[in-house]
């Protein structure tokens, strides 16, 4: 587990090369950080993306997930289907910044900086590009996803959330 955001490197993708991944996408942005590119083993590879210049991960439990994605500097998840939040939320947990669309609530609410209109990779290049190249947008954009990810998903906010569920359901039961 890396906490030092100067010890990481590389940049992690959210996903594989299928449209419903949007992995071509995140490879695209990824690209702009002249660094070595990583992905999470997915069940929908398409043929031949083995060969591409990414090295994807072995399946590994989520604990050797989580602790693996702290190694990496920049987070790339451009997922035009908003089906999951995870990649987002994890890189959040870590303060890895990361650049993803619009419409994904864990992405616009712990990387605003970071979250661009779907299809829109000219200004997500743009970001990438300010991320590596300037010291202080990436602090504060490490800094706010660390903030943000302690408002929206911490361990207060989740326990006041569950405080309520669980009133609401012994609600039902008069």
């Amino acid at each position: 587990h890396i906490d030092n955001s100067d010890e990481r490197s590389g940049v992690m993708i959210g996903g594989n090369m299928c449209r419903w991944y949007g992995g071509f996408d995140s490879m695209i942005v990824a690209q702009q950080f002249d660094m070595p590119i990583v992905a999470p083993s997915m069940g929908r590879k398409i043929d031949r993306e083995d060969e591409m210049d990414i090295t994807h991960l072995p399946y590994m439990t989520w604990v050797e997930w989580i602790n693996n994605l702290s190694k990496y500097k920049y987070g790339v998840h451009l997922m035009p289907t908003w089906a999951a939040g995870t990649f987002t939320l994890n890189c959040a947990y870590h303060g890895i910044p990361c650049i993803g669309y619009d419409g994904l609530d864990t992405q616009s609410k712990l990387h605003p900086q970071l979250t661009v209109e779907v299809r829109d990779l000219v200004k997500a290049r743009k970001l990438a590009k300010k991320l590596s190249s300037d010291s202080s947008f990436y602090e504060n954009a490490c800094e706010t996803a660390r903030t943000n990810f302690d408002v929206f998903f911490g361990e207060k906010e989740f326990l006041k959330t569950m405080n309520k569920t669980f009133k609401e359901i012994l609600n039902e039961g008069n």
